[in-house]
């Protein structure tokens, strides 16, 4: 018969403050026998000094086989998140083999996660009076104790009894800093975490907790570096690490939306640079406004040899988040930058559709075409619907792969760009699964289309989740789809032939995704002559005399300079009042030719103003409030100079 020898304060380590104190032998006997029923009979309990002598019954051996492949089975079951079947199966496992603790252990864990609090309790203290030194179960309970009956102090002190028996207890030192914190030690919790991290650098919770208690302290930039840290780091253990790292990424988030909000300034002077740098070598000026897109595209850029301009328009979606402007204006930027490359490297080409690709496109989905014209379409709608279908996806098919080129090259480049590429590239990402999540637009969409389309998405998906290093998980939509071995084809391609690009090159990369998903024969390429001819009326002036604009550029340095100094002082409020009330005064015209101050503003009252003075204030204003319009004023070279200069207050 097996036999156990305890100490006989093991025996009640686990009773809380104000149980019952047994004072002679024979009432502790019945004691220790009433703690330990759960053993197979006949028990038998012998008092040696401080010691507690107990035998009992063993259990067959093939009872213990049986219990060891269910206890397994278990154990995949709760990996899979399943604990009402687990719990079953270790409730089996008990019967057979009532000795097996570590089951115990682990069927109080299961009963944790579906709230059955008083049980898991009741087995956890079964499982620390057959072992008094499983430190895990001391751990387990004293979460119990801190989370679901508000006892930290009971909590702690079986946090402190798991940490005497396993010091580097990593589960252990998490939930005592966790309690710290709770205290309002933070600095103490702090170093707390540090020693779980250090015990175990995957353990997802240290970090995540460590993040918690920097965050709650207004600590961001140390809570975003911890952050960081468990996306590198921690591993995702089993259905348990998953609210981890959900919280995690949640936090991640909101932290990035706070640096993009407070860098708006940095990421327009990034901008503003990488413009000027680019204008040179593109030929022609760039100009950006906003645009009322029929659909969720943030933004496109009109080449001018394309178009017949003599400038590059960008154009941007009408009321998309003022700070994360930049962002869309350095992509399309980006898409002029490559493109320039290959003109000047006599290897640009021109994707295109034409009627030959769009009669190949639509005759694959010929039987979709038939089941609508069943259902009562009109040959109008059909034509719209599929032509509208065809151009989307062979426009996102080119646009795929260049863009993720774009994204690394941003992120790379650009660090103050990054919390606002961040929030707008996760924008569009949970804007495109909405879309092809939609029951009604899966129903509708030709599965030859479809299916390109999720591919598409997932491989962009798993792009921006390695170029966040973990911080998202946008691809965990895509897996259970039939397209995600396509999508990380894709991803695995692109990774394997983007890195040393040369220019023009890119667009084999399309080729390469068009044939790997089936739409090769759907567009063509047509060469560029590099030839270009203005056919656009030009645009218009905003002042009457340019020239003497121009001449104006050195004062208007400082006069910008002085202006982003005002406007650092007051609300965007106070200066949107200010940018309007020029505008209205400047439809009448503006003296810029004039030293003399002869203008006053009711939004700044007390001071006097050029008409100069004016026309920086208002380019200075709009550039912060709405940096996506042409104010019609030649300001932006001096500009660009005063944020040089500017240093916020």
């Amino acid at each position: 018969m097996p036999v156990l020898r305890l100490k006989l304060a093991d025996v009640f380590a686990t009773e809380t403050p104000g149980s019952s104190r047994l004072a002679d032998h024979a009432s502790i006997v019945v004691a220790v026998m009433e703690r330990f029923s759960f053993l197979r009979p006949p028990i038998v309990v012998a008092l040696e000094g401080d010691d507690v002598v107990i035998t009992y019954q063993d259990e067959e051996p093939s009872q213990k086989s049986e219990a060891e492949r269910l206890a397994e089975r278990a154990s995949k079951r709760a990996a899979e998140g399943d604990y009402n079947k687990a719990i079953s199966l270790w409730k089996r496992v008990l019967e057979l083999q009532p000795s097996l603790h570590r089951a115990r252990r682990d069927l109080a864990m299961a009963l944790m996660e579906v709230r059955d609090v008083e049980g898991a309790v009741n087995h956890l203290i079964e499982v620390l009076r057959f072992d008094p030194k499983d430190a895990w179960s001391w751990v387990v309970l004293a979460n119990l104790y801190i989370r679901e009956k508000n006892d930290n102090e009971t909590g702690e002190k079986f946090l402190r009894r798991a940490l005497e028996i396993a010091p580097d207890d990593a589960w252990a030192l998490n939930s005592l800093a966790a309690v710290t914190a709770e205290r309002g030690n933070i600095e103490e919790a702090v170093a707390i975490f540090e020693r779980a991290i250090a015990a175990n650098p995957e353990f997802a919770n240290a970090h995540y907790g460590l993040a918690v208690a920097l965050y709650r302290d207004e600590k961001f930039d140390g809570a975003l570096t911890a952050l960081q840290r468990l996306f590198r780091e921690a591993r995702m253990q089993d259905a348990r690490s998953k609210p981890v790292f959900d919280g995690a990424r949640e936090m991640f988030a909101r932290l990035q939306a706070g640096l993009a909000q407070r860098g708006e300034s940095d990421a327009f002077k990034a901008v503003q640079n990488y413009k000027a740098e680019i204008e040179p070598l593109a030929e022609y000026p760039v100009r950006i406004e906003e645009a009322g897109f029929e659909d969720r595209v943030g933004a496109t850029i009109q080449m001018a040899w394309k178009h017949g301009r003599s400038y590059h328009l960008i154009r941007t979606r009408q009321g998309y988040p003022k700070e994360l402007l930049a962002h869309l204006e350095a992509h399309e930027l980006s898409h002029l930058r490559m493109e320039t490359a290959a003109r000047r490297a006599g290897t640009n080409l021109f994707f295109t559709t034409t009627a030959k690709t769009r009669e190949t496109a639509i005759r694959s989905f010929a039987g979709e075409i038939e089941k609508w014209q069943k259902q009562g379409y009109s040959e109008k709608t059909i034509t719209s619907v599929t032509l509208a279908l065809v151009n989307g996806v062979c426009g996102f098919l080119f646009n795929c792969p260049l863009d993720m080129i774009i994204e690394r090259d941003i992120h790379e480049r650009f660090p103050a760009l990054r919390p606002h590429q961040f929030v707008s590239v996760g924008g569009m990402a949970k804007e495109a699964w909405q879309t092809n999540n939609n029951p009604e637009v899966r129903k509708l969409t030709p599965r030859r289309v479809m299916n390109a389309s999720l591919a598409l998405n997932g491989a962009y998906a798993l792009f921006l989740d390695a170029m966040f290093q973990g911080a998202t998980a946008y691809a965990e939509n895509y897996r259970a789809l039939d397209t995600f071995s396509t999508s990380r084809r894709l991803w695995d391609h692109w990774r394997g032939r983007s890195a040393q690009l040369s220019p023009g090159e890119e667009y084999r990369l399309v080729d390469d995704f068009a044939d790997i998903v089936g739409l090769r024969a759907w567009y063509e390429w047509k060469p560029d002559s590099g030839k270009h001819t203005v056919t656009e009326e030009e645009h218009k002036e905003g002042t009457t005399n340019p020239e003497l604009l121009k001449e104006k550029h050195p004062a208007a340095v400082f006069f910008l300079l002085d202006a982003l100094q005002r406007f650092d002082r007051m609300t965007t409020t106070q200066v949107r009042d200010v940018a309007f009330e020029i505008a209205i005064l400047g439809q009448k015209g503006l003296d810029y030719a004039s030293p003399d101050k002869k203008y006053t503003l009711r939004s700044i009252p007390g001071d006097m103003f050029s008409g100069l003075q004016l026309m920086c204030l208002m380019h200075a204003g709009f550039k912060r409030l709405a940096p996506e319009q042409d104010t019609g004023m030649d300001l932006d070279a001096p500009f660009l100079t005063a944020l040089q200069l500017h240093k916020p207050q």
